[in-house]
């Protein structure tokens, strides 16, 4: 993987083309302080691109570049490969493989079809891609992701990768506690005090399961004040799920991680 050089750091950035020979073709999301582009590389190679804007005097970028340095050797075939990382006029440009979509446009997709969500079989088989992979990083790495939603879920080739890893903390180190840019929809309890644990993506993807099966969330607020109040106090709601499912999404919801299922 290519990393930053000092050419490029002096580099003026351009969007249209963030690395000399990359060109940006489509925005395909916006998401925390990023674009993510579909671009073509060298060789006429559809790539995806992230772009972190420096944004002057903010640390976006730092953060983001922290993160992508805890996961760059991190080798499994269920997370979305990162190709390379350059530091261009203070924004950080990260290169991707190009999935086929995201876990939310297939959502919406079935909505269409008049159904509730992702046929119960096929969401199985997405969940289990994105549980090996969570499991992996933690296991092999002591890593935790802690921005598991349906935009970071992506279907390359039939199979589910995991992707986005700016918020990437390793549990044993002492900033850990420092989480900025999560997804409050998405968010176990643990994260709105600022102390992951090696069970905090288990809640995440519980709740991207109920969502994408129902087409509910367990968690409904106005605010983000509100919604971190409840994932600290409320029960969920799981009556959209089938009966014989609800104690077992309980339980990998459970307030205490130490609760929630071993892996």
């Amino acid at each position: 993987m290519s990393t930053s050089t000092p050419s490029n750091s002096g580099r003026e950035f351009s969007r249209h083309e963030p690395i000399h020979g990359y060109v940006t073709q489509e925005l395909i999301g916006r998401g925390g302080y990023g674009e993510f582009w579909r671009a073509v590389a060298p060789g006429g190679l559809a790539k995806a691109i992230k772009i972190v804007y420096g944004d002057g005097d903010s640390d976006h970028a730092v953060h983001e570049m922290r993160a992508v340095n805890r996961v760059k050797d991190v080798r499994h075939p269920l997370l979305l490969s990162i190709e390379r990382v350059e530091s261009v006029g203070g924004n950080l440009v990260i290169v991707t493989e190009l999935g086929d979509g995201n876990l939310k446009d297939c959502f919406q997709f079935h909505r269409k079809q008049g159904r509730p969500g992702i046929p119960q079989a096929q969401l199985f088989g997405i969940c289990r891609d994105v549980a090996d992979a969570l499991d992996y990083m933690y296991f092999e790495y002591s890593l935790q992701h802690l921005d598991v939603k349906p935009e970071n879920i992506l279907l390359v080739g039939g199979r589910a990768k995991l992707a986005d890893y700016g918020l990437v903390k390793n549990l044993y180190e002492r900033s850990c506690s420092l989480v900025n840019g999560l997804t409050p929809a998405y968010s176990p309890p643990e994260l709105f005090e600022g102390k992951p644990s090696r069970h905090s993506d288990q809640y995440s993807l519980a709740i991207v399961y109920v969502q994408m099966l129902t087409g509910e969330l367990p968690f409904l607020a106005a605010s983000t004040a509100q919604l971190a109040t409840q994932h600290l106090q409320a029960t969920p709601d799981l009556s959209a799920l089938p009966k014989h499912q609800r104690p077992i999404l309980a339980r990998a919801l459970s307030k205490d991680p130490e609760n929630r299922y071993e892996s």
